[in-house]
């Protein structure tokens, strides 16, 4: 099934510079039934490891739910403790990590 994906639009007005903000709607198609349903990574991950924080697709879906773009502790908030460590502290130390504002 399509996901409605509202996405903050800002129009200029060449004439006069002046903008106007708005919101526009788009279709996301879903993921493929080999890849996950959450980030569309194909064929997907084991359910114990990250989602693909850097897929467009996991990018919209999460702002259409969140209302804001997904971080790296986003993608690993399902992991078990373990493996959420493991993939902070090598993001991190590549200075990848980020973080919900």
């Amino acid at each position: 099934m399509m996901r409605l994906v509202p996405a903050p639009t800002q129009t200029v007005n060449m004439a006069t510079g002046e903008t106007t903000e708005s919101i526009t709607n788009f279709q996301l198609l879903p993921p493929a039934a080999t890849a996950c349903q959450t980030c569309a990574k194909n064929p997907a991950h084991p359910p114990d490891q990250p989602h693909d924080a850097l897929s467009l697709y996991y990018h919209y879906a999460f702002y259409a739910e969140h209302k804001r773009w997904p971080t790296w502790k986003d993608a690993v908030a399902h992991c078990p403790e373990a493996t959420k460590m493991a993939w902070e502290n090598a993001l991190r130390a590549l200075g990848k990590w980020t973080e919900p504002e």
